[in-house]
């Protein structure tokens, strides 16, 4: 059983490169820094699809109690006002358990 974390992030227009890149990097690295992340990814959407979402990230955690630990975890909750610095409005986040 996986339990999925997914967040579209609306990355405002005129944020430097850089500044996205290093939330990219860190989001990547989450399955590095906390013991339940299985898996960890984020990038910016190749298709206009997304509409005014321009970067999405994927998080796989074991089991789905394990979300609020990852919410809070130290090396989340370093990235969060880094995220909130390059996103122009409200990001949308969903959750599912994969053996529902």
């Amino acid at each position: 059983m996986v339990f999925i974390h997914i967040v579209l992030l609306p990355v405002r227009s005129g944020v430097q490169a850089g500044l996205v890149n290093n939330v990219v990097t860190k989001l990547n690295d989450l399955v590095n820094c906390s013991p339940f992340v299985v898996r960890s990814s984020c990038g910016r959407t190749v298709t206009e699809r997304g509409k005014q979402y321009t970067h999405a990230l994927v998080v796989e955690l074991e089991r789905a109690d394990q979300l609020s630990l990852y919410a809070n975890h130290p090396a989340h909750q370093a990235v969060l006002p880094l995220i909130k610095e390059i996103i122009g409005e409200d990001a949308l986040a969903m959750d599912f358990d994969t053996s529902a």
